[in-house]
C-alpha cells in the first residue's frame, strides 16, 4: 500500500458519517410533489424581515436571567401584548419555543424551506486527503447555491419531517434547562419577538424517538441527530471489506448549534425558524498497526420562512 493511500481509510469513515447525517435531512426536499419548487434559488433565502442569517461563528451573547415582573392585584386580565408576555428566563424561553414549535407542526401552515451543508476548509485535518474527502461527500451534500427552495402548502404532511422531531407533531422536547448555553428573547420593534438559544457542547447526541418522545440528549430534543448505532453499523460494514483496519475512536461533537424563532406574541404564530447546526467529527483508526487521526466540521443550515397561517 502506498503512503498516500493510507488516509483513504479515514476518508471512508468520514464519508459514511456525513452521508448518514445529510441524506435524511435533504430527502424530504427531493420527494415532494405537493407544491412547485423554485427553479432559481436565491443566493440568500433569508433576506426577509422575519429571517435572520446566522453568522459563521456565532458569539454567545451576555444574557442575564431574570424573572417576569409580578402582576399587581388590581391588574385586570388582558390578551393584549405587553412586556409581561415576553419570556425572560432560560426556562421561559425554552418553554415558549416548545409551545411555538409544537403549534407550527400541529396546525401546519404554508411555508418555504431551504437547507444546505458545508465543510469549512479551516476545520479539515486530513493532511493530503482533503481534496479526496470533498470529492467523496459532494454527492451527499447540497451547497447554498444549489439548494432548492421547497414550498409547502397549508396542511402538508411533510411538515412532520421537514422540522424535527421527525415523525412527530412535537417540535421540541427539551426540559433539561441546564443544557442550555445561553438564551434570549429580542423585541424586534415591529410587534414581533425573536427567541434564540444555543446548547452546551454534547458528544454523540441521540435523537428523540417519535414513539416515546423521551429525549436521550439535549440536541436530540431540538434537532434530529443520526443514531450513533446507525453510524457505527455503516462504518463497520465498510471496514469489514478492508483487512487490517480498526476504528479506535469516533466522536460527533455538537457545539455552537443555534436555534431561533421569530413569532407574533399576540397570536403565538411562528413567522420563521432557523437551525444552524455545527458538528465536529473526530476519528482515530489503526491500519496494519499504524495509527491515523482526522477531523472535520460539518455545518447544516435549515431555514423555514414565509409562513402563512
Amino acid at each position: 500500500m502506498k503512503k498516500n493511500e493510507l488516509p483513504i481509510v479515514l476518508i471512508i469513515v468520514f464519508s459514511c458519517i456525513i452521508a448518514l447525517f445529510v441524506l435524511p435531512m435533504s430527502m424530504s426536499e427531493q420527494e415532494t410533489t405537493a407544491a412547485p419548487v423554485v427553479q432559481a434559488p436565491v443566493q440568500n433565502p433569508v433576506q426577509t424581515p422575519v429571517v435572520q442569517t446566522p453568522v459563521q461563528t456565532p458569539a454567545e451573547p451576555d444574557v442575564q436571567e431574570t424573572t417576569a415582573a409580578p402582576v399587581q392585584n388590581n391588574q385586570q386580565e388582558t390578551t393584549a401584548p405587553s412586556t409581561d408576555l415576553k419570556p425572560q428566563t432560560t426556562q421561559e424561553i425554552i418553554d415558549k419555543y416548545t409551545l411555538l414549535a409544537d403549534k407550527f407542526k400541529q396546525q401546519k401552515p404554508a411555508y418555504k424551506r431551504k437547507e444546505f451543508q458545508s465543510l469549512p476548509e479551516e476545520y479539515q485535518k486530513f493532511g493530503d486527503a482533503v481534496n479526496l474527502i470533498l470529492g467523496l461527500v459532494s454527492g451527499y451534500m447540497v451547497s447554498e447555491e444549489d439548494a432548492e427552495v421547497i414550498e409547502r402548502p397549508a396542511g402538508a404532511p411533510e411538515i412532520l419531517n421537514d422540522m424535527p422531531i421527525h415523525g412527530s407533531e412535537k417540535g421540541c422536547t427539551l426540559t433539561n434547562y441546564d443544557a442550555v448555553s445561553w438564551a434570549k428573547c429580542d423585541d424586534l420593534g415591529d410587534g414581533t419577538y425573536k427567541l434564540s438559544f444555543s446548547l452546551k457542547e454534547e458528544y454523540n447526541a441521540e435523537p428523540t424517538p417519535a414513539d416515546t418522545l423521551i429525549a436521550p440528549s439535549a440536541h436530540g430534543a431540538v434537532m434530529q441527530p443520526i443514531p450513533f448505532a446507525d453510524i457505527k453499523k455503516e462504518i463497520d460494514k465498510v471496514a469489514s471489506k478492508l483487512p487490517g483496519i480498526n476504528l479506535n475512536r469516533l466522536d460527533l461533537i455538537y457545539r455552537d448549534c443555534d436555534f431561533s424563532c421569530v413569532y407574533d406574541p399576540k397570536t403565538d404564530e411562528v413567522l420563521s425558524i432557523t437551525h444552524y447546526i455545527v458538528i465536529d467529527i473526530e476519528a482515530d483508526v489503526t491500519l496494519f498497526g499504524k495509527p491515523f487521526s482526522g477531523s472535520a466540521r460539518l455545518v447544516n443550515e435549515m431555514y423555514i420562512y414565509d409562513i402563512t397561517w
